[in-house]
């Protein structure tokens, strides 16, 4: 038997070829999935980051538009997981108006806070967000972002 009637007698291929195609297809498929997965996980958490910029500089430009009254530390506010009242002055307006953009933006859980500290000596704001970061790759359960406003 020459060398070229053994290629033609071979026709199609045999179910232990095609079964470890699938198999090697499969695997591949869900090493995607995977890598899908913790994208989608790490997009949400930079989301959350740079909502959690914005909202401090957001307080921080709230600060600075009223600097003569923020100079009292009228804008100063504990640590604050819930809505506040909105009752009374401006500055108890845009610290809820805050409050409420925190939570809109990074989620209602009881991690998501702010708070604003405020340091008359050095007549220094320090403007606080944290949430809750544990869904990233590597992620916290308490991630805090600080900015520093001087009027």
């Amino acid at each position: 038997m020459s060398l070229s009637t053994a290629f033609t007698r071979q026709r199609g291929i045999t179910l232990l070829e095609t079964m470890i195609a699938v198999m090697v297809l499969a695997i591949g498929l869900l090493g995607v999935a995977g890598l899908q997965t913790t994208n989608l996980k790490n997009s949400q958490s930079a989301h959350q980051r740079t909502m959690a910029v914005m909202l401090s500089s957001s307080m921080a430009e709230r600060i600075r538009a009223n600097a003569a009254l923020a100079a009292t530390g009228v804008y100063a506010l504990s640590k604050t997981c819930s809505v506040l009242s909105n009752a009374g002055s401006i500055q108890n307006v845009e610290r809820s108006q805050w409050i409420a953009e925190l939570k809109l933006a990074l989620g209602s859980a009881t991690t998501s806070c702010g708070e604003v500290l405020y340091d008359g000596n050095t007549r220094t704001y320090t403007i606080i967000v944290s949430w809750d970061d544990s869904r990233a790759l590597g992620g916290l359960s308490e991630m805090t972002l600080r900015q520093q406003v001087r009027i």
